[in-house]
């Protein structure tokens, strides 16, 4: 067929939820991507839940939970494996598809992805946060601004991968859209102080019912005696979580249940949340996620490579612990970039 008789092609849509599609269905999902047919586009709605049948879980619900399902409480704080992207994993060994992660938090790279697409020679899957409103706890009028805080807190970050662009991921991955597409969280400036800080997923929490659990109120004063996470991030990696060194009281990399805090600021007020362990988890894992992201497209992230040399002469005992757990943050934005980030 000629690339006009593809374009002309009648398409078949196949769109369906994360369950269906990248849970009990991602086998057969995965069979249709590898075939590479040029009339068969899919659109994944992901509520990161089985938002049809009763809140249960799926491969792409977030560490915490949060469904009907699976709810906070004394024997777990959630879903204690990390999140798949289905997007993410036909990236490789699926042959070459065209790939989009995107959401109503971009419309025109939305529709812009949908058109190249549909343009397309092969199978195009594009995977949309969606918002469900009873599972997430979020007013029906707010699936938009949601959109934009999963994307900006890099719990879902959007990405194109167009393989018509090149044979590198660095051609053909792109991550343009993502706030502060260089650091490990989205940037930005306190409208109170002119202070920089840092809006990370554990703040986009705070605004979904479905993880109240993993959240507690503060007074300031309470707050200045827990860790903030800033500072908790530079200490803890995703192997130290897969090693269980987080529940180690003697190891660096230990999280004291709700012994971390953020600040959150919404109309000039500032409201202090103490973090139960598992939402720093979350932070930890989103984080590893994005930068793997950021290593395909060819971007260098000084954060991380700052993180790790920190971390190995602290683990070496060239940098002395009590030293390194008071100031962390302090120390990682030294290395960075000479004390301008926002200290912890």
């Amino acid at each position: 067929m000629t690339d006009q008789e593809i374009v002309e092609l009648p398409k078949v849509w196949c769109i369906g939820g994360d369950g269906g599609m990248g849970d009990i269905g991602y086998q057969n999902m995965s069979k249709v991507i590898l075939q590479n047919r040029p009339n068969i586009k899919v659109l994944m709605l992901d509520t990161q839940v089985y938002s049809n049948t009763g809140g249960q879980n799926s491969d792409s619900t977030p560490m915490l939970g949060g469904g009907d399902m699976n709810t906070f409480g004394a024997a777990t704080q959630g879903k204690n494996t990390e999140k798949k992207t289905v997007a993410e994993t036909f990236l490789a060994g699926h042959g070459s598809p065209f790939v989009g992660q995107v959401s109503m938090a971009n419309a025109p790279k939305l529709y812009r992805s949908i058109l190249d697409g549909l343009e397309y020679r092969g199978t195009s899957f594009i995977q949309a946060f969606t918002t469900c409103q009873p599972e997430h706890g979020v007013a029906d009028d707010m699936a938009l601004h949601q959109a934009q805080r999963v994307r900006d807190s890099r719990g879902a970050p959007e990405f194109v991968f167009n393989p018509r662009l090149g044979e590198t991921y660095q051609e053909a991955l792109d991550l343009k859209g993502n706030p502060s597409i260089d650091l490990d969280w989205y940037e930005t400036k306190s409208k109170t102080t002119g202070e920089p800080q840092r809006y990370t997923v554990a703040h986009w929490c705070t605004t979904e019912a479905r993880f109240r659990n993993h959240l507690k109120k503060l007074k300031p004063e309470a707050a200045a005696k827990l860790i903030h996470l800033d500072n908790m991030l530079v200490r803890i990696t995703q192997q130290d979580v897969v090693y269980r060194r987080y529940l180690d009281p003697k190891h660096r990399a230990f999280i004291p249940d709700f012994g971390v805090y953020i600040t959150v600021e919404d109309a000039g007020k500032t409201t202090f949340y103490a973090l139960s362990r598992q939402l720093v988890m979350f932070c930890v894992e989103r984080r590893k996620a994005w930068r793997m992201l950021q290593s395909k497209a060819g971007i260098v992230n000084k954060e991380y490579q700052a993180q790790k040399a920190i971390l190995a002469d602290v683990d070496s005992g060239k940098l002395p612990l009590e030293e390194f757990l008071t100031h962390a943050r302090e120390i990682l934005n030294e290395r960075v970039t000479g004390g301008v980030l926002a200290k912890a």
